[in-house]
Parts: structure tokens; sequence; C-alpha cells
């Protein structure tokens, strides 16, 4: 980070060493020689996508960071409404994003927009923006299928699942296929129907879902332009699942939930996509919004909470047991997203209470944190999707 950079953020080094637990600025000075820059064999991030959701409407916005030497340089901040999750393609070559609205040309609908990226620069310029079905509002999440044909988005306002497809430029085309999901749970106030919040695919192409509303994990299969159910299993009740995580090695999925603050381990039969009973059920804080990251290993899986003081925490996972490594200070709380460098030295976080993205360097060995540090001062950061070619 410049040093104009550096002064234009609210708190010091010195202040987030602190609040992390180590005081000593020269002993912990070797611990940011990652922000000099990557080593050899790590993957070297060229551009950063971050989108800003602040209580203005100003405040909305996607901004992109050349990334040269471990140091994150502005070069790009364009409007978007309510930008709530991010998702690059496969090639690499457009970005999508889920706008968390509403209403959507007078309409009771979300929309996605997707963003063609210069190679060279790194800069969005949009190729479309689609509503969403009718009722499918405030989407929250989207994922694009592994084959780059398509994109999923879950609609948190209208439980609903919408398919559009990609068009060969990167561009959306409109809402081939609708899932429009029932139920309920025992929450009174977040569980009264369907709320979907994240998917995910399995290696076979499969899709698998988080809804928060009716305590529900599903799969689903995609053919042609076209979404059906396959699969549901429950989970605990209020328990509300939010987040999802698929092992490395295809058997286990995690959960985390966001109305009990909890991890559960689930069996997963990568054959027949079906999601089994919990296996184990790890409480991850005192309070909910529980966010989380798998390791490329496998080996540790890293929580983090929305609205909680508490820091980061890393986990140990033996089978579907989760053990704790250690937790990091008062300096990483309010995480609103987290990602993780390919080869697992490294994490990002959206910090939206401190209003910036951090850089926290892991030891893929041993799985702890080893030091941290901002990277860049945005209002309000809520996701962060990483170019590395």
């Amino acid at each position: 980070m410049g040093e104009e950079s550096m002064k234009s953020l609210s708190w010091s080094r010195r202040d987030f060493l602190e609040g992390m637990g180590w005081s000593s600025l020269s002993g912990a000075a070797s611990r940011f020689s990652f922000l000099a820059g990557p080593s050899k064999s790590a993957a070297q991030p060229r551009f950063a996508y971050v989108s800003s959701l602040g209580e203005a409407k100003r405040e909305h916005g996607l901004h992109v960071f050349a990334i040269e030497r471990g140091r994150w340089r502005k070069v790009q901040s364009i409007a978007s409404e309510r930008p709530a999750f991010l998702a690059l393609h496969p090639n690499q070559q457009s970005l999508y994003v889920v706008n968390e609205i509403d209403s959507y040309r007078h309409l009771p609908s979300g929309s996605v927009e997707s963003f063609a990226i210069d190679s060279g620069t790194g800069h969005l310029s949009l190729l479309s923006r689609q509503p969403l079905s009718l009722s499918a509002t405030s989407p929250r999440h989207l994922a694009v299928t592994p084959d780059g044909s398509s994109i999923v988005v879950t609609a948190h306002g209208g439980g609903a699942y919408n398919l559009l497809p990609i068009a060969s430029s990167g561009a959306l085309e409109r809402v081939s296929s609708i899932v429009k999901e029932t139920g309920s749970s025992i929450h009174e106030e977040h569980q009264t129907s369907a709320h979907p919040q994240m998917v995910l695919f399995d290696p076979a192409g499969r899709m698998l879902a988080a809804d928060l509303g009716s305590d529900r994990l599903s799969v689903f299969s995609l053919e042609g332009a076209q979404i059906s159910a396959t699969h549901r299993s429950s989970t605990r009740a209020g328990a509300g699942p939010r987040q999802i995580a698929l092992h490395p090695d295809g058997q286990r999925l995690f959960v985390a939930h966001g109305l009990e603050a909890s991890v559960s381990c689930h069996r997963y039969d990568a054959a027949t996509g079906r999601i089994g009973e919990a296996i184990s059920h790890t409480p991850v804080s005192v309070k909910a919004g529980a966010v989380m990251a798998m390791h490329p290993s496998g080996r540790f899986l890293y929580t983090g909470h929305q609205a909680s003081n508490e820091g980061v925490t890393a986990w140990s996972i033996s089978s579907g047991d989760l053990a704790p490594i250690h937790s990091t200070g008062r300096g990483t709380h309010g995480v609103h997203a987290m990602t993780i460098s390919p080869e697992g030295s490294s994490m990002i976080l959206a910090a939206r209470d401190r209003d910036s993205v951090l850089c926290l360097e892991l030891d893929p060995a041993t799985g702890r944190i080893q030091s941290a540090a901002p990277v860049a001062r945005i209002a309000a950061p809520v996701s962060v999707a990483m170019k590395y070619v």
C-alpha cells in the first residue's frame, strides 16, 4: 500500500497490531513481509474487485484494484445498485454482480449485472443487467456453473433460485429456469418462509444450496437451461443454514448457520448427490451471522462474524469435528466475506464495520493466522473477487 493510501486509513497499523494482540511493531515487522510481494511459489493476484454497500446510496459501487508486489492501488470505481456479491467467470474475463434490491424497472424483482474485464488494466465495462423473475427479490448470492454456461442466483426475499444463461460475450441472457421454494421453521422473525442464501457446485456439476428460512439443504441438477431438485436434507430446527463449503475430498459438507452461530458437518455422497445428517455440530460464536472459508488443503476452516466484536477463528478439521487453533483480536471483527488464495498462504477479508479490506497471512502447515494488515480503505465492503490470471 502506498504512503498516501496508508494516511487515508482511520486507524494505523500500530492500532491494528495492538488490536490483534501484536503490540510490538518491530517484533511483528517480519510478519508483514507478504505485503512487499508474495513468494515465487504463491499465486499472484493481478486485480481485486470489491463491492461496497454503505448506508448512503452514493456508497454503493464496485472498486477495482491493481495489485503490484502486494500493494493495492485503486484504478477504477463505478456505480452499482446495492452490489451484495461478486463472482468471476471461470475464464476470468467477466464479473457477475447481484443487486440486493426489491424493485427493478417498477416490478418486484432483484437484478444481476455482468461486466467485461479488460485484461490489461482490470477495468470493468457493463455488458448487461437482467431482472430476476417476479417476486425474486433481495438476491444475496450467485455462482457460475463450472462450465461457465450459466449463473444461479439465490433470492432471499422471494424464496427462489433463478438460472440465467451466459452468452459467448459474457453477457447474461434472461432467466431460463425458476425454482420457487416453500417451507418455514421455528424462528418467528426470520423463518416464516423459505430464504435461499447460497449455492455452490460439486465436481459433478450438481448444485448444492442452503436455505435459512426452511432449515434445509438441497441438491439440484442442471440439465440444459433448467434446474430441478433431486434431494432435500433438513438441518437442526432454528439453525438457519447460511453458508456452505464442500471439503476438497468431496465427501463432507460444512454448513455455517446464520441464526444460532454454529457450524455443522454433513456427510456428502458424491456418487449419488445426497446429503446425510450432521455428524458434528460446533458452536463458533456467542452471536449469529457466521461467515466461513475452507482452506484449500482441507485441513483448516476459518470463521468470522458479521455482527460480533470477536475476530477470525482458525479451526483444524479432523473427520467432521472442528477443534479451535486460535482466534484474532478486535481488529478483524465485522467480517462479511472471506476468500483464501489458491495456495492457502493468505486470506482477504471484507470488514464492513472497519470500512476496510484486510489481508491476513496464513501458515499453510499449521493453519495459524500469522499477521494481518489493511490493504484498502472502502466504505462498507461486503464482497471481494480476486483475479489471478
